[in-house]
C-alpha cells in the first residue's frame, strides 16, 4: 500500500474514532489532524471537507458491513429463521471485529438526521438493511415460520432497533458483559418472540 493510501486510511480510522466518541459536530478537522499527525495539506489532499470524509466513513459502513452481511446472510443455505441467526451471529463478530465501524452509524444517526447534506446517505443505508430484513421475514411469514400477524416492514425495523440497543449497551458495558452470554440472550428474546 502507498504512503498516501496509508494516511487517508488513517485519517478515516481517527476520524470514525473521534466521530464515535465525540460525535460529528464535536469533532474538528483539527482534532484529526492531531490524531493522525498530518498537516492541515495533507489532511485536505485527500478530503475536500469533513463533511466528504464522513459520507466516505458512511459508504465504507455499508461495505464492510451492511454489503457482507446482506451476502453472508443471502448465501447462507437456511430457511428464514436460520437467515435471521445467521444476522445476529455476523452483527456480533463484526462488533467485536470493528466495534467503531459498527457503532458508527448507530452513534451518528439521531445527530445527523437534520442534517440536509448526510441524510439521504444515511437512509440510504438504513432502507438497504430494512429491505433485506423484510424480505426474508415475509418469506419466514410465507412459510409459517414466523407468526403471520408480524408486519413484515415494522418487525425488521424493530429487529435493526433492538440491535442498536444492544450495540449501545454492549459499547457502555463491554468491560462488564459476558459477550457470548449476551449475544446469546438477545438472539433467545429477538427469535423466540417472531416464530410462529
Amino acid at each position: 500500500m502507498r504512503q498516501g493510501e496509508r494516511t487517508k486510511n488513517k485519517i478515516i480510522q481517527a476520524a470514525l474514532e473521534l466521530f464515535v466518541r465525540q460525535g460529528y459536530h464535536g469533532t474538528s478537522i483539527n482534532d484529526i489532524m492531531q490524531k493522525v499527525r498530518v498537516t492541515k495539506a495533507a489532511f485536505y489532499s485527500h478530503f475536500d471537507s469533513k463533511g466528504q470524509l464522513l459520507l466516505r466513513i458512511i459508504r465504507e459502513y455499508e461495505s464492510r458491513y451492511i454489503d457482507h452481511l446482506i451476502r453472508a446472510i443471502a448465501d447462507h443455505a437456511s430457511d428464514p429463521i436460520g437467515k435471521l441467526h445467521r444476522a445476529i451471529s455476523f452483527s456480533a463478530d463484526f462488533a467485536v471485529k470493528n466495534p467503531e465501524l459498527c457503532l458508527f452509524l448507530d452513534h451518528l444517526t439521531i445527530e445527523l438526521s437534520a442534517d440536509a447534506d448526510f441524510l439521504p446517505a444515511l437512509k440510504k443505508v438504513h432502507d438497504k438493511y430494512s429491505r433485506f430484513l423484510r424480505g426474508i421475514i415475509a418469506e419466514g411469514i410465507k412459510q409459517r415460520l414466523i407468526n403471520k400477524e408480524y408486519d413484515p416492514e415494522l418487525t425488521a425495523l424493530t429487529f435493526m432497533a433492538i440491535h442498536q440497543g444492544v450495540l449501545n449497551q454492549w459499547s457502555l458495558r463491554r468491560r462488564q458483559l459476558n459477550g457470548r452470554k449476551y449475544v446469546k440472550n438477545y438472539r433467545r428474546v429477538i427469535m423466540n418472540g417472531l416464530k410462529a
